[in-house]
């Protein structure tokens, strides 16, 4: 596992129906991780209610941090499908159930996808999102430019939102004016 940096990522698999479990399931026991997810709008019941509803944008796959390859394989390879959690309110350790899974390998190694390899799954998050449901970024804040913006992993600082548009200055180009951008198109600098 050596070489790798703390923002990559391992990638763990389970079926279409477990993927948003198995990443909250991940997250619980105390393990950072993330899968793509869009928000639907279903109808249902005879009265055909519209309902909210948050489905994978990539069904069966789920991403963990790699400095935690060792506890994901332990927790693949346990003989029972549960995990143990502190539970603040009873105050005593729980077990909780998860998704079957696996960590994806090539040959007789587990590949580290990196922070900017997922870059165009988050910008596809937010893109198929409502506005309502996108993390909008305040005047000040740093900001890297996703693709389509013409500008692709530039770092620059927030000066103003104006609905779904934000603009946009450069260090780089000192005295220069703000450059507008779509908002959906932008990711956290950090």
């Amino acid at each position: 596992m050596g070489g790798h940096r703390a923002t990559d990522w391992c990638i763990v698999q389970t079926s279409s129906a477990g993927t948003l479990a198995l990443a909250s399931a991940l997250n619980d026991a105390g393990i950072e991780a993330w899968t793509p997810t869009a928000v639907e709008v279903k109808r249902v019941g005879k009265t055909r209610d519209r309902v909210e509803q948050t489905v994978p944008l990539m069904p069966t796959f789920a991403f963990a941090r790699y400095h935690s390859l060792p506890d994901v394989l332990a927790m693949a390879h346990a003989p029972a499908p549960v995990y143990q959690v502190w539970d603040k309110e009873q105050r005593r350790m729980v077990m909780r159930g998860r998704p079957f899974f696996r960590v994806f390998r090539h040959g007789l190694t587990y590949p580290a996808v990196s922070d900017r390899d997922l870059d165009k799954l988050r910008l596809a998050e937010r893109q198929g999102r409502p506005i309502e449901h996108v993390r909008i970024f305040k005047p000040g804040e740093a900001v890297r430019l996703g693709s389509g913006s013409g500008f692709e992993g530039l770092v620059s600082e927030i000066t103003e939102v104006k609905g779904n548009y934000a603009f946009v200055r450069f260090n780089l180009f000192d005295g220069h004016p703000s450059v507008k951008v779509n908002a959906r198109s932008l990711l956290s600098a950090a």
